[in-house]
């Protein structure tokens, strides 16, 4: 009797840990496709353009490590609730078929769909938060907005779930090492549904990466005012030097670049409580014999970006200087995404 017990258990544990495993893959999925959304956004992408990117993306990851299919036909009802939950056989016409999760553009952008732009606010995140989100609104945190979102929410599911507005869902993972213990009936017809759910959120960007024989953008050496930032003011000759303009908390003197032309990231310079002057973020822009022009990504010839917003890349910073660069306002502002939120949510409801 024992042995059948320890059989029991060892199977469900199986069970849970192929499950454990896909959700960790799907929420890898999420996080990259989320990213990609953020990046959409950071380089001035319209909405059709970022939707897409983010259903591709999410098709690539899918494709490198897809779980295949394991279906289960017959058997009998024993609860009488539409489900069979005994005797059993795997359905060898789509064994092994790959199960390929692809995302709804949810051009509506419906709170329940798989790819959301909206609003995100940490300071709106509820001090006590439940074990389970409980449906699919995230306010007052995540807040849907199309028209001029800070962040992009991506969702993955395979819960069996049908009619979602904006959304889709693969069938729930089989229970099939567990089907002779003792779980309830119910769970067993059911299967488990599995979640990842990511927000990626537009942040002042923090360092730049160095340049990749001109193929990516770098950081300008030089530095301008955050007052002339702020004004929309660029004058050429209040440029001035940073000691390594690739990171924020940089040392900047107050004499003149040798060697500022160009076009990439330029630090943005403020005097902070210190009496220092430090790089507290970024724009992007063309620095000319006679001008400073911010221009976006696109204008500059390049297709992809080369810094980050994540405080990971730089060390030592102040609380000063991390709030310095955390409020930076403004259209001119170079940004990038940061994962705001990464979750693996299972049970029956979503």
């Amino acid at each position: 009797m024992l042995l059948f017990a320890l059989l029991a258990i060892a199977g469900l544990l199986i069970d849970l840990g192929m499950a454990r495993l896909t959700q960790a893959h799907m929420q890898s999925v999420s996080d990259a496709a989320a990213i990609e959304g953020g990046w959409q956004l950071a380089m001035g992408a319209d909405e059709g353009t970022t939707r897409d990117a983010v259903v591709r993306r999410a098709a690539e990851m899918s494709e490198s490590w897809g779980p295949h299919r394991i279906e289960l036909e017959d058997g009998y009802d024993l609860n009488d609730d539409g489900k069979p939950e005994s005797s059993q056989t795997i359905k060898r016409d789509t064994l092994g078929e790959p199960v390929r999760p692809m995302l709804d553009p949810n051009n509506d952008n419906d709170i329940a769909g798989d790819i959301v732009l909206g609003e995100y606010e940490r300071s709106k995140v509820p001090d006590f938060l439940p074990g389970q989100p409980i449906g699919y609104d995230r306010s007052p945190a995540f807040e849907p907005n199309d028209e001029d979102p800070n962040s992009i929410l991506v969702r993955l599911r395979r819960t069996g779930e049908e009619g979602i507005a904006g959304g889709t869902s693969a069938e729930r993972l089989t229970y099939l090492w567990s089907r002779g213990s003792l779980l309830d009936l119910s769970l067993k017809g059911a299967g488990i549904a599995v979640r990842s759910e990511t927000i990626a959120k537009l942040a002042p960007v923090v360092a730049i990466g160095d340049d990749a024989e001109g193929l990516l953008p770098t950081a300008l050496d030089a530095a301008i005012p955050l007052s002339q930032v702020t004004a929309e003011s660029y004058d050429r000759e209040s440029l001035m030097d940073p000691v390594d303009p690739k990171q924020i908390g940089t040392v900047v003197e107050n004499d003149e670049p040798t060697n500022p032309e160009g076009i990439g990231y330029l630090p943005i310079a403020k005097e902070l409580s210190s009496g220092q002057w430090q790089v507290i973020g970024f724009m992007f822009a063309e620095v000319t014999a006679t001008e400073v022009r911010p221009v976006s990504l696109d204008e500059s010839g390049y297709q992809t970006a080369n810094a980050s917003a994540s405080f990971l890349h730089v060390a030592n910073l102040s609380d000063e200087l991390i709030h310095e660069n955390r409020t930076l306002t403004g259209e001119a502002i170079a940004r990038a995404p940061v994962l705001v939120r990464s979750q693996q949510i299972q049970g029956g409801t979503p």
